[in-house]
C-alpha cells in the first residue's frame, strides 16, 4: 500500500520532458511547478494529480462515458445507460470534428493537453497501482484530451435540474389547481401552462446518486471594487457549493514558467484551471441557474421509425451502444435521436427526449478556461466566454482596478416559458423563439456601488417571463445587507464574512412562525424557556447553538405537514430548490392560498409538538448537524469504518452563507453539500491569497495530506496560497524533479 504514495522527492525521469521541471510542496502538500515552458509544465501537472487521485480520475472517466459496469457489475448498468443516452463523449467529439475542419483548433491549447494526458499516462506505465483501484482490479488504459472534454460535459450535467425537477413539477401541476401550483413552483409565472400527460415521471437523477464524479450544487461569489478596499486594489470572495466528495473535488496547483503563471483550482482530468488566479487577475464561478435543459415528450412510431414534429412526420435516426458488463453478458442499447435531442427511454419508461444547451457542435467550454487563464485584460477574458452554450455560469471577475459579472451559457426566449413541466414535442408550439445576445445577457462591469453578488438566485435584469432554476435570494440579500454595513473591507473580514453561519431571512421567518403557534396554557408555561431562548436567539448557527436545533428542527417537522397534500410526491419534492422558497413564500403570507387546505396555527403547532417529542431538550447544533467524507469504496460497512473521514460537528445550515445544506428538507441534518473551497484573493498582494481544501490535497490515506486541512476548514479557517518563489522555497516540505 505504502509503494502507491505519491513520489514526493528525488528525480525522476520522464519521456519527451524539454528541460527539467522542478515540483516543490508547500507545508499542506500543494504542488508548485517551477519549469521553462509551458508544455513541461502541463506534463508535471498531469503527473502530479495521477500521483494524488488516479482513483478519482478513472473512476470519474468511467461514469461520464458509461463504462462503470464493466468493472462494477450490473449495479451501475442505468448509470452506464444514462451517460450513454446524454452523448457526452460523441459531443465533444463532434465540436473537435468541426473545429478540426474548419481550422479553429488552437495548436498551443491541444499540445498542452496532450502533454497534461501524456504526464497522467507516464504515471500510470511506471507507478503502483493505487490500493482503491487494485480493490477493483482496475489498471487504467491510456488517457487522452477527449476524457478532459467529457468532464466539462459533467460540469453542465449536474447543473441543470431538469432531470430531478421537472418531472415532479409536471405531476403537481396535475395535482393541484393554477392558483395552489404557483405556490410550489420557484418562478410564479404569469403564463398559462399546459401540463404533459399521465406518465411514468420517476426522477432520471436517481440512477446516478451513487456518483464517481464531481455534482455541482450552487455557490457565492462576491467582489468589491478598489473604492471599497481597505487596499486600494479589488478583492475578489468565491466558495463554491458541490456536493462534499472523498477525495476532495478540487486539485490545487501552481504553475510557473518564464511567461506563464497560475494558482489553479483544477478538476482531476481537467488540464485547465476551473477557478484560478494569476499575478493579473482572478476569477471563480458560481452557477447562474439558467433553464438550458428541457424535457419533451414526443410521439414515436417504432414500426415508421418516425416520429412528429413541428406537426408533421419525419424520420428519426438511432445511435447504437454496447455497454460491457462485469460476469454478465453485454447490454446492446438503441439511442433514438430525435430533433431535440436523445430520447432518454432507456433509463426512463417514457418517450422523453432531452433538449441542452451542452449539445450544440459550437460549445467549447475547455477553450474558455485555456484563454481565461493566460487572458492579460479584461477584454480578452471576456471575449472567451461569447462562444459558450454550457453550463450555465455566472463568471465573476477581478483585476486591480475593476470587477465584473457575466454570465456564460446560452439564455434562450421560449414560446412556452413553463418549462419547469415537461413540454410537447410533437406540435412545435413549445420550441424556442431565440437566444439572447451577449449583450441582452445579465452582466455588470465597475458598477457605481462598488460591489458585485452572485448566489444563485435570478438576476433583477432578466425579464419576468424568462423562467430559471433560481434559488432562495436568502445567501445574496444577506451578503449585500452585511457588505452594506461597513464601506472598506479588507481580505481578513471577507474570510470571516465568508464562514458566517448566518441567514438574515430567519428573523422574518421566525417571527412569523412564533405568531402562528397556538400552545395551551400548559405547554406555555412549559415550554416558556425555549421559547424566550428563540425570541433572543442571535441566529447563528454554530455548532454549540441549540437555537439552531430548535429553529431548524422546528421548520423540518412544519415543512412536512405543510407538503401533506403532496403525498407520494413530497419527499422528491423536498430534495429540490423549491421547497424552500416554498416555505418562505407561504410563511409571510397570511393570506396565501396554501393556507386553505392545511392551517398555519395546526402546522407550527403540531409542528413544534412533534419537535419536542423526539428529545426533552434540543441538543447542539453540531450533534444533529454534522459532515461525513464519504469515500466511493465506503458507502457501505464495514468499509466506511476505513476508507471515510467523520462524522464532525458542522456548523451553518441551507441558505445560510456558508450553506451546509442536507440531502433534502424535512429529513436529518446530515450534510451533504457546501463549499467545495474557499478563496479570498486581494489584488493588492495575489501572492498572498487564502484558500482552504475541505480535507487535503491527497487522495492516499498514508500520505500526510490525506486529511491535514479538515480542522482547519469545520474551524472556518483559511491557509495561504503561495505564489513567490522565496517563500515557496523557505516552506517546501519536498522537491521533485521531473527530467
Amino acid at each position: 500500500m505504502r509503494r502507491s504514495l505519491a513520489p514526493l522527492d528525488g528525480e525522476i525521469s520522464l519521456t519527451n520532458m524539454q528541460s527539467p521541471a522542478k515540483i516543490q510542496r508547500d507545508s499542506f502538500g500543494i504542488p508548485h511547478i517551477f519549469a521553462q515552458n509551458k508544455t513541461d509544465a502541463f506534463r508535471a501537472l498531469g503527473y502530479v494529480m495521477a500521483s494524488e487521485r488516479l482513483f478519482q480520475m478513472e473512476m470519474a472517466r468511467r461514469q461520464t462515458q458509461g463504462l462503470l459496469s464493466e468493472v462494477i457489475g450490473e449495479k451501475t448498468i442505468k448509470s452506464d445507460m444514462l451517460y450513454r443516452s446524454l452523448a457526452l463523449k460523441q459531443t465533444s467529439e463532434k465540436m473537435l470534428e468541426k473545429k478540426r475542419q474548419d481550422g479553429t483548433l488552437d495548436p498551443e491549447m491541444w499540445a498542452l493537453m496532450e502533454a497534461y494526458s501524456d504526464g497522467i499516462n507516464q504515471y500510470v506505465a511506471t507507478r503502483p497501482v493505487p490500493y482503491d483501484l487494485a480493490i477493483l482490479g482496475i489498471k487504467p488504459k491510456p488517457f487522452s484530451p477527449i476524457d478532459s472534454y467529457v468532464m466539462t460535459g459533467q460540469i453542465a450535467y449536474s447543473f441543470g435540474i431538469a432531470l430531478r425537477v421537472d418531472p415532479t413539477m409536471t405531476s403537481l401541476s396535475q395535482k393541484f389547481s393554477p392558483e395552489l401550483f404557483n405556490e410550489l413552483r420557484n418562478d410564479q409565472l404569469k403564463t398559462p401552462y399546459k401540463t404533459a400527460g399521465n406518465i411514468d415521471l420517476t426522477p432520471l437523477y436517481s440512477v446516478a446518486d451513487h456518483s464517481f464524479a464531481t455534482v455541482f450544487d450552487s455557490s457565492n461569489s462576491w467582489l468589491l471594487a478598489p473604492k471599497r478596499s481597505a487596499s486600494g486594489k479589488s478583492i475578489f470572495a468565491n466558495d463554491p457549493h458541490i456536493a462534499y466528495s472523498h477525495p476532495s473535488v478540487w486539485f490545487e496547483a501552481h504553475i510557473h514558467t518564464p511567461d506563464f503563471e497560475i494558482y489553479g483550482h483544477y478538476l482531476p482530468l481537467v488540464p485547465f484551471a476551473i477557478l484560478g488566479h494569476t499575478p493579473h487577475h482572478a476569477w471563480g464561478f458560481t452557477m447562474s441557474q439558467t433553464d438550458d435543459m428541457d424535457l419533451y415528450t414526443e410521439k414515436i412510431d417504432r414500426t415508421k421509425k418516425t416520429l412528429i414534429f413541428n406537426g408533421k412526420e419525419q424520420p428519426y435516426s438511432v445511435r447504437k451502444e454496447t455497454i460491457l458488463v462485469k460476469k454478465q453478458a453485454p447490454i446492446d442499447l438503441e439511442i433514438i435521436e430525435t430533433p431535440h435531442g436523445p430520447l432518454m427511454n432507456n433509463v426512463i419508461d417514457a418517450d422523453l427526449s432531452m433538449k441542452w444547451a451542452y449539445h450544440k457542435v459550437e460549445n467549447d467550454p475547455l477553450y474558455a478556461l485555456y484563454i481565461m487563464g493566460k487572458a492579460k485584460d479584461m477584454k480578452t477574458f471576456e471575449n472567451s466566454l461569447k462562444p459558450g452554450t454550457a453550463p450555465g455560469l455566472n463568471v465573476m471577475y477581478a483585476d486591480a482596478e475593476n470587477i465584473a459579472w457575466w454570465m456564460f451559457g446560452d439564455v434562450e426566449v421560449k414560446n412556452n416559458p413553463n418549462s419547469d413541466l415537461i413540454l410537447d414535442g410533437a406540435s412545435g408550439k413549445d420550441e424556442y423563439k431565440r437566444l439572447l445576445s451577449w449583450q441582452e445577457k445579465p452582466h455588470t462591469v465597475n458598477p457605481e456601488s462598488g460591489v458585485i453578488v452572485t448566489a444563485n438566485t435570478r438576476p433583477a435584469a432578466v425579464d419576468s417571463e424568462i423562467r430559471g432554476d433560481w434559488q432562495s435570494a436568502d445567501r445574496q440579500n444577506t451578503i449585500l445587507t452585511e457588505l452594506s454595513h461597513k464601506e472598506k473591507w479588507n481580505s481578513e473580514e471577507m474570510r470571516a464574512l465568508q464562514v458566517k453561519n448566518y441567514n438574515m431571512a430567519n428573523a422574518i421567518l421566525l417571527q412569523k412562525m412564533l405568531g402562528y403557534l397556538k400552545l395551551t396554557g400548559e405547554e406555555q408555561t412549559k415550554y416558556r424557556p425555549w421559547l424566550n431562548r428563540l425570541k433572543n436567539w442571535n441566529y447563528i448557527s454554530n455548532p454549540d447553538s441549540q437555537e439552531a436545533s430548535l429553529y431548524y428542527e422546528w421548520v423540518n417537522q412544519s415543512l412536512l405537514l405543510m407538503l401533506a397534500p403532496l403525498d407520494e410526491l413530497r419527499a422528491t419534492y423536498l430534495s429540490t430548490p423549491h421547497a424552500w422558497m416554498f416555505f418562505e413564500r407561504v410563511v409571510k403570507n397570511e393570506n396565501s392560498p396554501w393556507w386553505t387546505i392545511v392551517k398555519p396555527s395546526e402546522v407550527f403547532t403540531d409542528g413544534w409538538r412533534a419537535t419536542f417529542s423526539k428529545w426533552a431538550q434540543p441538543p447542539p447544533w453540531g450533534k444533529l448537524h454534522s459532515i461525513e467524507y464519504i469515500h466511493p469504496l465506503g458507502r457501505d460497512k464495514p468499509l466506511s469504518y476505513i476508507f471515510n473521514l467523520g462524522p464532525y460537528p458542522m456548523g451553518g445550515a441551507y441558505n445560510e452563507i456558508t450553506n451546509n445544506k442536507a440531502r433534502s428538507l424535512g429529513g436529518d441534518f446530515n450534510v451533504t453539500a457546501g463549499a467545495s473551497t474557499r478563496r479570498v484573493v486581494d489584488m493588492a498582494d495575489v501572492a498572498h491569497s487564502w484558500g482552504i481544501n475541505p480535507i487535503g490535497i491527497s487522495g492516499h490515506m498514508l500520505s500526510p495530506f490525506y486529511q491535514d486541512q479538515v480542522e482547519l476548514f469545520l474551524q472556518g479557517k483559511h491557509r495561504p496560497q503561495l505564489m513567490n518563489p522565496d517563500e515557496i522555497e523557505k516552506n517546501k516540505s519536498h522537491e521533485l524533479i521531473l527530467k
